[in-house]
């Protein structure tokens, strides 16, 4: 595994949040440039820590500082992220497996990226505000976890099977299926109806779904 490696300059240490803020636009943005613009985000952190190859180490994130990871067996949701005063608290659901708090660690992350520029996500005629800024969190987590150009170099120099590429870069087989299918290197699965799942017991609600506390009062400069 890469060990993740602060990054420095002239002034000091670089501030990661600052950097990642900066990439936004002020203007309200579509849902294609809201992708664009979280993808541009995702690389950039990857560079900020010299991150080359997969897995990538999840402490880019955890190891922050004004960044504190609690586990909660009690949040009925993947994960919640807060100010608390002094620093940004991710707090996971402890009953999920590790895999998906991966994802939920990076998802939370794009939301506290966000937080002084979240209202220039308005939603369009197809989806609420609130609806686009979760998949613009899933999209950032993705695009980290499997940034584009490494999936695609696998996919055609190593193995196109979904569960060797899942192993491979330390994310689950759904997760990594669905990223095959956004970068159209395998045909989107069909949906099931309606009907044929009523009754399995799966949960309904989206697989990365949150419940977004933060404090209107934010310290900008961290």
């Amino acid at each position: 595994m890469t060990t993740p490696t602060r990054t420095t300059n002239r002034g000091g240490d670089v501030s990661v949040l600052r950097s990642l803020r900066s990439l936004m636009p002020q203007r309200i943005l579509s849902y294609p440039d809201a992708l664009q613009r979280a993808e541009a985000q995702a690389n950039r952190l990857l560079a900020l820590h010299q991150i080359q190859s997969a897995p990538v180490p999840i402490e880019i994130v955890t190891e922050l500082p004004h960044v504190r990871i609690e586990k909660s067996y009690d949040l009925p949701v993947s994960g919640s992220a807060l100010w608390d005063g002094s620093c940004w608290v991710i707090t996971l659901n402890a009953a999920e497996y590790n895999l998906r708090q991966r994802f939920s660690v990076l998802h939370e992350y794009k939301h506290i990226i966000d937080h002084p520029t979240r209202h220039l996500i308005c939603g369009d005629k197809k989806m609420s505000a609130e609806q686009m800024a979760e998949k613009v969190a899933d999209y950032f987590a993705a695009c980290v976890l499997m940034p584009k150009a490494w999936v695609k170099a696998a996919f055609f120099g190593r193995t196109q099977s979904v569960e060797q590429l899942a192993r491979l870069f330390h994310v689950s087989a759904k997760a990594m299926s669905f990223r095959l299918q956004q970068l159209g290197l395998v045909e989107p699965t069909r949906r099931q109806p309606t009907s044929a799942v009523v009754g399995s017991g799966r949960s309904s609600r989206p697989h990365y779904f949150r419940a977004q506390s933060v404090s209107r009062e934010l310290v900008c400069s961290l």
